[in-house]
Parts: structure tokens; sequence; C-alpha cells
């Protein structure tokens, strides 16, 4: 999935304020095993991505990485991913140390090729007990080959964090026991968004909010900050500015503020007053002890989504990504991902998930 579609599956609907969650947001870690990253969200859905070997010249076939994506929940998803450009190819047979586990079509699409059900579990037990993966096309073409040193180790994590250990249901740490689906709840945060309204300030009140911002000495080389409306209500206006905090060759650092346009309280004056954005957890780079930083930030006004993705390398195989949306008082984190290893892993490992929902009581005050 890649980070600019990362607020696929999120809902807007009614609901009662009461039960609502406010905790702060706790994304689970990245863990690395030889030539495999593995890691979780608070969901349970959790991900096992290959790496390209660190020992110089191995695999010099690698062509991109595999996945496998397993739920927690008793109606599990099983899925074995695999990341390669196909081009004509229409048919592919996957090999591990040389033995054949599986064959099927090459299709158009994120991902050319996808084994699901009690295919992805032959070919997971497979990788788990293996050295090498291979994936050839019909006339023997390597389409990539993959270590799998490390995979057991990460499927066995799986296992750990999804309470499968010792049950009939786990991919490694196999036992008698029948697995029983842990409860989880995915955070569904009450969102209080204003009116649509156009205004914003103007260039010299952001040009002034920059030369008293904490961003003022990182300012150089083209610069563009940005403000969008966030909508108004009983004549009282907000909006989203983002000031330029600093670049490099493919990040481009920006600090949040939250400008509000209403009555000046000593002489009656109307005005902008802007505040540093309040986030419950703030972006993975940038933040710490300062005002946090978001990187290639975006803003999707219609569901006031902020988003930041922050690349390791030009690539793109490592980095931080994460959503919040605007609440009515602070950002809150409705999704982060991750790759902490800069090894190929072009598809990052989601770490954080909630929903957000319109309050009762706002929908029925418009």
């Amino acid at each position: 999935m890649s980070p600019q579609g990362i607020i696929v599956g999120l809902i807007i609907m009614l609901v009662p304020l009461a039960g609502l969650s406010a905790a702060v947001p706790q994304p689970g870690e990245i863990k690395t095993f030889k030539d495999w990253a593995v890691g979780c969200d608070n969901g349970g859905t959790c991900k096992a991505i290959s790496l390209i070997p660190d020992q110089s010249g191995a695999y010099d076939s690698w062509q991109g990485p595999i996945t496998v994506v397993r739920t927690a929940a008793s109606d599990e998803i099983l899925k074995i991913r695999v990341l390669i450009e196909a081009l004509d190819i229409d048919r592919y047979r996957m090999k591990v140390d040389g033995q054949l586990v599986d064959t099927g079509p090459v299709v158009k699409g994120d991902y050319p090729i996808e084994i699901v059900g009690e295919d992805a579990r032959k070919v997971v037990q497979a990788i788990a007990r293996g050295n090498n993966l291979q994936v050839l096309g019909p006339n023997n073409e390597n389409l990539t080959q993959i270590s799998l040193a490390g995979s057991s180790a990460a499927l066995r994590y799986v296992d750990a964090k999804q309470k499968r250990s010792g049950t009939t249901t786990a991919l490694v740490a196999k036992g008698r026991r029948q697995f029983s689906a842990p409860e989880t709840k995915i955070p569904l945060i009450p969102v209080d968004q204003w009116d649509d309204a156009d205004r914003t300030p103007d260039t010299a009140e952001i040009v002034k909010l920059a030369e008293d911002s904490s961003c003022k000495d990182e300012r150089f080389g083209v610069v563009e900050d940005q403000a969008y409306a966030m909508g108004g209500r009983a004549g009282q206006y907000r909006a989203l500015v983002l000031i330029s905090c600093g670049s490099g060759a493919y990040n481009f650092s920006s600090t949040a503020y939250i400008g509000e346009y209403s009555d000046d309280n000593e002489d009656g004056s109307r005005k902008w007053s802007f505040e540093p954005a309040k986030f419950d957890i703030p972006p993975a780079w940038g933040g710490n002890g300062r005002t946090p930083l978001l990187v290639n930030a975006s803003w999707e006004g219609r569901v006031q989504i902020l988003s930041s993705f922050a690349k390791g390398r030009g690539l793109g195989d490592c980095g931080n990504a994460e959503s919040y949306v605007w609440d009515g008082s602070m950002f809150r984190l409705i999704e982060a991902t991750s790759m902490t290893e800069c090894r190929g892993g072009y598809e990052w490992i989601t770490t954080w998930r909630a929903r957000y929902a319109k309050n009762e009581k706002t929908a029925s005050s418009k």
C-alpha cells in the first residue's frame, strides 16, 4: 500500500460521543531478523517482508520483496504478495530450495503475484523451513530471488504477537491447543469539524508568522508556505498553515499552525491569531523537544486529514509515514506505517490504525 493511499478504509459516520477513545496512540515496533523485517498494528494484523541480504554481492538477481500478511481475527486472512515488475510475463513458478511450491497467473496491478488461503499456508510453511526462494517466469526467467534467512523467526514473532503460539493455527510455533482470537479494539476518534468556509490568512500574515516561528533559521533556498481553510462556525474561522522548515534532496519539512480569525478582545477588531498545531503523538521524524515537524506534508481538506511521509533515502524503501485527522482541537493519529531497514522493503509495515467519526452533537448543531 502506497503512503499516499493510507486513508483508504477510514470512515465518517454519525455516532454518540460516549465511549469513544481518547487514548494516546502506541504504534507497534518493527523487528528485524536477519533478512526479514516484521511488525504488527494495534488491531493484530501483522506483516513480514523480505529484505535485500546484507552480504555484499549476494542475491544479485533480487528484483523485489515478498510479503506475508496475516490478520488476527478468527476469520483470518493470510496472503503472500510478491512485489515485482512483471512486464509481459503472464505465469510464474515459485520454488523454495529448488522445489516447486506454487504456480499461478501474474496479473496487472499493485500486486502482480498474490497467493491466498490454503495455498498461502503451504507456501509459508515452505518459507519457514527454507533457505532460498526463487520466482521464475514461464520460460525460466528470473523474476526475483529471496533470502529466507530470518523468515522462520519473523513468522514465529507473528505467532507470538497474535497469541497463536502453541495452537493449531500457528505458522511456526505449532501446538495442539485451539486458537481463540484475542479481542482487539480499533480506537474510534470523535471529530468536531466546522462547516465549509474558504477564509484563509493573507500573504502578509503568513510571512509574519514564518518570521516569528521556530523555523525562521531553517528557511533557505526556495521555500513555499501553504494555507488551507478549515471551515467556520458562528462567525469564527479556522485555517491550517504549513510553514516551510528546511529541505533536503527528497524530504521537505514543515511545521503546522492553526489560525483562528475572530474578534480581538482589546479593540473589537477582527484578525488572525496562530498557535502551533497540537498532535496526540508527534510524527516519527521531528517533534522531540520542539514544534512537531512534518515531512513531505499533504492535506486532504474534505476529510481534514494531515499526512507526513518521510523517506529514509530517495528509493523510498525505508522511512515513516503518519496520517492525522483534525478532531476539533488537535490532530489525532489514524494510521502509521514504518520501515526501519533501507534494504528494499518498499511495502512499509502498518504499526497503528484508528477510525474517526463525526459525533452526534456536532451533526445536530449544523
